[in-house]
């Protein structure tokens, strides 16, 4: 795909822009609103776009929290922030100051890529392969002749030979992750069947070919496997669950070796034609108990002598879920380079306006999200401001496009009127959102999976933009080119617009209770 910017660390393409765009005239209010407040013009389509472009490049590859691509995201938010003048509001440093970055503690196990091959006759595959298996075992180093399996069949002599399983993956009717997984975890409980029972016969490892990429069994493995540049993660202040804890389930005592398409169909010829075939299978283990992943952090302080003590917080997560095992990248451009794009536009808002808010505002970005918010949930129980003196939480994920769930001029939003926690956020965000021509439909079943959910059960009023699922929901297909930016401008321009307005008020936002419409009409 065509890439908008180059990475590069020392920032230097990004401040450039910067400096270029500083010099360009204050953006036309024409269109907008007469109350419109002042700096939203300053959020802008082609902007939002040009962001979310170089998130959801290939470059980062996926983001996936703790990777290479997730901190030079990370960066370039953080090199952002500072070119807009916040305040850094991370954890601590040397010198007492606060820097852009919040850590927090996670387990990490990966393949060493030193130690980890597969070889298939003269072929070398650096990736399009995952393994589920339990790092605690001995690493592997197996060599020998290829020698089919059948599921239910007799074990052949596997002295000197690795086994081979043709696993079934049937073609799923939809792009649905949850149909995705319901057929990955019959396929795994097959395929742990099986190791185990090959493990009593000798065998050190199991090949499983795989020969459909997009099968349930391959997009799960991308969360629970371990590839070549992927890693298994835990979040040390898990609640209970997560994908790592998910996969103990699946493993035995050998590895299961899964391969793509492409070495599927190198294993499938062979054992066809009846020529030998020899494999050479060596795995590695990186365990690192002590790793870290990072939040950014930054505020603009509030203009009001009695209310700067309190403050907005706008939430956005910039992970995604990384590579698929062979090699094509999840670029993560609805989920959540959108919201995150949002989330920058929105600073850049507040920046320029002109004239600080009377409370200050939190620009949190945070990482982990796709793991089970840990970003969030470490930030809401570390914060690094006051957590009772955050008013009101606006989160934004998934705002770059229409689907089944929100047309061109709808966006689906939580905690709905029929909510228990609708508030006035809520309803003045119903009633900014009416004015820049959006309406507003329930997206409640969203309520506890994106990251004001921690705030949320803390007590702090929130309202969170989405639009929703859509067919390249968690796929290899959700690109920039399908972004659309005019709606991703709307959606951002009301989540400041309401964010603005809690800045302002006299009173803090207000629990409404379950309503009989947007408006809050008391039931």
């Amino acid at each position: 795909m065509t890439h908008s910017l180059a990475l590069l660390p020392s920032g230097l393409l990004l401040l450039s822009s910067l400096a270029a765009q500083s010099e360009e005239a204050t953006p036309s209010r024409a269109g907008l609103p007469g109350d419109a407040p002042t700096g939203i013009e300053w959020i802008d389509g082609p902007d939002l776009l040009k962001h979310a472009s170089y998130l959801a490049s290939d470059e980062l590859g996926g983001r996936l929290t703790g990777s290479a691509g997730q901190l030079a995201t990370a960066r370039y938010i953080a090199e952002r922030f500072e070119e807009l003048g916040l305040e850094p509001l991370g954890d601590a440093e040397e010198d007492d100051q606060r820097g852009w970055y919040q850590r927090y503690p996670i387990s990490r196990v990966s393949l060493d890529d030193a130690g980890t091959a597969l070889v298939l006759g003269d072929q070398q595959y650096d990736q399009g392969f995952s393994v589920l298996a339990d790092p605690a075992n001995t690493a592997v180093d197996a060599t020998g002749d290829l020698v089919r399996v059948e599921r239910r069949g007799e074990v052949p002599d596997l002295e000197g030979r690795i086994p081979v399983v043709m696993l079934s993956t049937p073609k799923l009717p939809s792009k649905d992750v949850n149909l995705a997984f319901a057929t990955a975890m019959s396929a795994f409980m097959r395929s742990r069947g099986i190791a185990n029972r090959l493990s009593k016969k000798g065998a050190r490892a199991v090949l499983f070919c795989v020969p459909d990429d997009e099968s349930g069994v391959t997009t799960t493995l991308n969360y629970v496997g371990l590839a070549p540049g992927m890693a298994q993660m835990e979040f040390a202040a898990d609640r209970g669950g997560g994908m790592a804890a998910m996969a103990q389930a699946w493993k035995a005592p050998i590895p299961q070796v899964f391969l793509s398409s492409a070495p599927t169909k190198v294993v499938k010829a062979a054992l066809d034609s009846g020529e030998p075939l020899q494999a050479a299978l060596q795995l590695k283990y990186l365990a690192d108990p002590d790793a870290h992943a990072v939040n950014v952090v930054g505020c603009l302080r509030g203009s009001d002598e009695a209310l700067a003590s309190e403050a907005v917080i706008y939430t956005a997560h910039m992970d995604h879920v990384g590579r698929r095992m062979d090699g094509d990248v999840f670029n993560g451009a609805d989920d959540n380079a959108s919201g995150t794009a949002g989330l920058l536009e929105i600073a850049e808002a507040y920046a320029r306006a002109g004239e600080r808010p009377r409370r200050s505002i939190i620009f949190l970005s945070v990482s982990g999200e796709e793991l089970g918010l840990w970003g969030s949930a470490w930030y809401a129980e570390n914060p690094t401001w006051p957590l009772e003196q955050i008013v009101a939480g606006v989160n934004t994920d998934m705002i770059g496009r229409s689907g089944p769930e929100s047309d061109v001029d709808e966006v689906t939003v939580t905690p709905s009127y029929r909510h228990p926690m609708f508030s006035t956020i809520v309803r003045d965000a119903a009633e900014i959102g009416g004015a820049l021509g959006m309406t507003f439909s329930s997206g409640d079943k969203y309520y506890t999976r994106s990251d004001h959910y921690n705030f949320a059960v803390k007590g702090v009023p929130v309202v969170f933009f989405c639009n929703g699922e859509h067919e390249d929901y968690h796929q290899v297909t959700d690109h920039a080119d399908k972004l659309e930016p005019e709606k991703m401008e709307r959606i951002a321009r009301i989540a400041y617009w309401v964010g603005r307005r809690v800045a302002q008020a006299d009173d803090r936002p207000r629990t409404l209770g379950r309503s009989r419409d947007w408006q809050g009409t008391p039931r």
